[in-house]
């Protein structure tokens, strides 16, 4: 009895510890994804008028940009999940194969396509505390 006690306790230390990692990595991911979105929408910003959102619309359409600014701009809106954000991904999207070289990335028009319309599975966005100002334009455009 003593002996399935003490295994019980180790199973839940490693179950403990497994769950408390699984956090912090949670915790890094979001904080790496909140620096991502939010450097991506000051270039955007820098360049052109409006929120971030409509800054990071205009910056997807801007021809004279670079593609990777652009496909950058095209991740950060999939993560942002703004509804105004629809009308310029499906503009880009071809269904055609993907050419970096060419054109804006076609698997990431479409995740974000999908995860804007919700029709994917997103974890919850704890990072969007640290940019509340995309926070407060998401939830007028929904409204």
């Amino acid at each position: 009895m003593r002996m399935l006690t003490s295994a019980m306790k180790i199973a839940m230390w490693v179950v403990g510890v497994a769950l408390a990692f699984l956090i912090v990595v949670y915790l890094g991911v979001s904080l790496m994804i909140a620096g991502g979105v939010n450097n991506t929408s000051q270039t955007a910003l820098a360049q052109f008028d409006g929120d971030r959102i409509e800054a990071l619309i205009a910056l997807v359409d801007c021809q004279d940009c670079s593609l990777r600014d652009r496909n950058h701009a095209v991740w950060a809106l999939g993560q942002l999940t703004d509804k105004r954000a629809l009308p310029i991904l499906y503009k880009y999207r071809t269904g055609k194969p993907c050419d970096h070289m060419r054109e804006i990335c076609q698997y990431e028009i479409s995740k974000a396509i999908r995860w804007t319309e919700g029709n994917s599975f997103m974890l919850p966005q704890i990072w969007r505390v640290l940019l509340r100002d995309d926070h407060r334009s998401a939830s007028k455009s929904t409204k």
